[in-house]
């Protein structure tokens, strides 16, 4: 159990270092191939910002997996499960997402909404026999219904912008807050076939089921953003940031790379969005029955529109 969590934190951190290098090289990727590859540029003195309030509102979907581990009255299930793993093996796969942005000028108000109801299967990682009568296979599959609320809100500020012809890099720090809702429910084989109330595990046949209630927390959390707008109408936009700080959650991380572009749909202009997204957060609560968290990344391809006024 301690190698596997290891090997997550590292798997973990090494997604996270290869995030944080695309957020430092991709804008100077896209700036230079903007700039045609002249060998030496002056850079313009960029326009300001537009004044005045311009509101964003962006549905898109997260084709998201998740790797890491759910605990569930001191059990752990072991989860990997790619998007594709998700929709082959998924009774039910629901969910709705959206971002809106209010900006004025240097000043953005956003808030951006998650939420998913997934099931799919697990390993668990514990065996034993915590009372007469329960046992829980070490090799047992675990059937886990997942649902997941994240919702985001805070504000932008633009410190920094610089041009070159019609093309534009502007950069935002960001403070937020982020919401998390969390229930779990698993069921795993186990060998007892009477019923055992009052142990966290309730059997019937030869399952056992058990759920971590409601776990819901809210984590301060601080960012980055760059903003690349391309002189051909397409855009570039970056963030990064982290939460938690053991205030609610030990860590929560997030890093998101879009690319966006002018196109028509069915004779209509829209500005289509596709990406890929990653969420890491590490929580866990004490509860009468033992401990129930989540250690685990969210990741995967987003693809949205954007519509703004």
């Amino acid at each position: 159990m301690y190698l596997q969590t290891i090997k997550n934190r590292l798997s973990d951190l090494c997604a996270l270092l290869c995030l944080i290098v695309c957020l430092i090289i991709a804008p100077a990727l896209a700036i230079a191939a903007d700039l045609g590859g002249a060998p030496k540029q002056t850079f313009d003195e960029p326009p300001p910002p537009p004044s005045g309030w311009q509101f964003t509102v962006a549905p898109y979907g997260w084709l998201m997996g998740i790797n890491g581990d759910v605990t569930v009255r001191g059990n752990t299930v072991d989860v990997n499960q790619s998007f594709i793993d998700l929709v082959e093996n998924s009774d039910s796969l629901m969910a709705l997402m959206g971002y809106f942005e209010a900006r004025n000028g240097r000043f953005a108000l956003f808030t951006d909404v998650v939420w998913a109801d997934l099931s799919f299967s697990g390993n668990i990682q514990r065996s034993g026999n915590p009372i007469a009568n329960l046992n829980i296979l070490a090799s047992a599959n675990a059937e886990l219904d997942y649902q997941l609320t994240i919702v985001q809100t805070g504000v932008a500020i633009e410190v920094a912008r610089w041009a070159n012809g019609a093309s534009t890099t502007a950069l935002d720090l960001m403070g937020s807050a982020r919401y998390w809702n969390h229930r779990v429910d698993v069921s795993v084989a186990v060998t007892a076939t009477a019923t055992l109330p009052g142990i966290g595990f309730q059997t019937s046949g030869t399952r056992a089921a058990a759920n971590t209630g409601t776990l819901e927390w809210v984590d301060p959390v601080i960012g980055a953003r760059v903003r690349h707008q391309m002189s051909s109408g397409s855009d570039l936009t970056l963030t990064g940031d982290i939460g938690g700080f053991g205030v609610e959650s030990d860590f929560s991380w997030q890093a998101i790379a879009t690319y966006g572009r002018d196109t028509t749909i069915f004779g209509m202009p829209v500005h289509t969005v596709v990406g890929y997204r990653a969420i890491g957060v590490d929580y866990s609560e004490g509860g009468p029955f033992g401990r129930n968290g989540v250690d685990a990344v969210l990741h995967g391809p987003v693809v949205g529109a954007k519509f703004s006024w």
